[in-house]
């Protein structure tokens, strides 16, 4: 509205340093709203709010928020402000008469119920009493180091006749998903890790069902299809993930999928087509086909490495097959 103010009313004070801290505030509502806002005081310094009223009905303004910059509702709120125009209500625009002119007022609470100033004025005061900090450790390798150590502790616990190298791998799935639950949940199949490592060895490339995948393996020979995928999959009538895994497969490779459970079905019906896959590592997620095709590459007969059930995610695909590299690079299994 053209005919439009806003007057913010302080208490007021005759220290400069109050002034500047308000005309800050009046400019800063002013910016972001783009409407004129006037600074005004209700005692001990000028301009006077009773001022700036009259010489905006002079002007024809006569539309004006009273923004209201005291902490509780006192007498000067209540009788000196509100009552002038005989208001009493909060966020609502009234009709009133001052100085024999009609006027529309509009009267915001003062601020002490805000929760903003609440929490304002507690991060003030909480620094007199300053909480005691933790000594964080931040060298990332250390960090790793002992996580990794105490997980392995706890994964041993679970299942103290398991192979050192499937601890390994159930404690990176661990690390990678926070989750010490998960460990009961990862099956590993016989010579799985052995066939892994030698397909590494070898030279077979790793293929992946998505990019997120891809992105955190480190090796140097990594695939994956998806870009290329939309025609196939219109074709096939089948999700671009799966139709990415069918352009990856023209001969063998390790698969390493951790988000789609259409790219595992589709492993297991280019293995029925006659395809050798020498590994599966498999984690997908969800509550839709995830649980039943993962179950159905265990029964497959093809070596894998699977989260069971509802679990998974693509760090954890990518956390299971790091570490078999890092069985390869360290000591070659």
């Amino acid at each position: 509205m053209n005919n439009s103010a806003i007057i913010i009313i302080t208490h007021g004070s005759r220290r400069n340093t109050f002034v500047e801290d308000m005309v800050n505030l009046a400019r800063y509502i002013e910016e972001k709203l783009e409407v004129p806002v006037f600074l005004s005081h209700n005692e001990y310094t000028e301009p006077n709010w009773r001022n700036i009223v009259s010489e905006l009905l002079s002007k024809g303004i006569n539309h004006i928020v009273f923004a209201l910059a005291f902490l509780g509702r006192g007498n000067h709120v209540a009788k000196d402000i509100m009552g002038s125009f005989g208001v009493s209500e909060f966020y609502k625009w009234v009709k009133s008469t001052y100085e024999g002119k009609e006027i529309n007022v509009y009267f915001t609470k003062p601020l002490a119920d805000s929760n903003l100033v609440k929490l304002a004025l507690f991060y003030r005061v909480s620094t007199a009493f300053p909480q005691q900090e933790n000594e964080y450790i931040e060298d990332p390798e250390e960090i790793e180091e002992r996580t990794m150590k105490f997980i392995k502790e706890k994964v041993r616990e679970r299942f103290p006749y398991v192979d050192n190298r499937e601890i390994e791998i159930i404690a990176r799935a661990v690390y990678a998903s926070g989750n010490l639950d998960i460990a009961d949940k990862i099956y590993i199949s016989q010579d799985a890790i052995d066939i892994g490592i030698e397909g590494l060895k070898s030279g077979i490339p790793i293929l992946t069902d998505v990019k997120m995948v891809s992105a955190g393996i480190r090796w140097d020979k990594v695939e994956n299809y998806l870009d290329k995928a939309l025609e196939l999959a219109k074709e096939m009538k089948i999700t671009r993930t799966a139709a990415g895994i069918r352009l990856g497969l023209s001969y063998p490779k390790i698969v390493v999928i951790g988000n789609a459970p259409t790219a595992v079905a589709e492993v297991l019906k280019i293995r029925k087509e006659g395809m050798e896959i020498p590994l599966v590592i498999a984690t997908p997620p969800g509550f839709t086909n995830a649980v039943e095709v993962k179950e159905d590459l265990i029964k497959s007969g093809i070596p894998c490495i699977v989260l069971r059930g509802t679990y998974g995610g693509s760090s954890i695909a990518v956390s299971i097959m790091n570490e078999l590299i890092r069985m390869v690079r360290s000591y070659g299994g």
